[in-house]
């Protein structure tokens, strides 16, 4: 994989089609389809707190990400994509707590990932 491995598996995502955004995100959130939502921290200030605050009730992880590097994860403009696979989603968590260090990354909602075979 290459080194950021968060924009490498969200672009996979958008390729196969798994993921929700525009007027489709916030029910995708509201259903529990939702497995993770990536944010550009050039959202809307209303969008991404209301986005926030979804997900922190609906227990969905939310990764904030600077402008720059959302804009990578596809040609189209957005403020924000809900990803829908379980595979991608379980991905983008581990990296992204990974990257928990990053001064550029902000992560909320995130589950506790266990290592099965240490929770035996």
């Amino acid at each position: 994989m290459p080194a950021d491995q968060i924009l490498s598996l969200a672009q996979l995502c958008i390729k196969t089609g798994r993921y929700a955004k525009g007027d489709a995100l916030l029910p995708s959130i509201q259903k529990e389809q939702a497995r993770c939502v990536l944010v550009s921290d050039g959202c809307g200030a209303n969008r991404a707190k209301k986005i926030q605050d979804k997900c922190a009730f609906y227990h969905i992880a939310l990764i904030k990400l600077p402008a720059w590097q959302f804009d990578a994860i596809s040609s189209k403009v957005n403020g924000a994509v809900a990803i829908l696979d379980p595979g991608f989603a379980s991905g983008i968590i581990k990296a992204a707590l990974r990257k928990q260090n990053d001064p550029e990354i902000e992560l909320f909602n995130l589950p506790e990932l266990t290592n099965p075979k240490t929770s035996q």
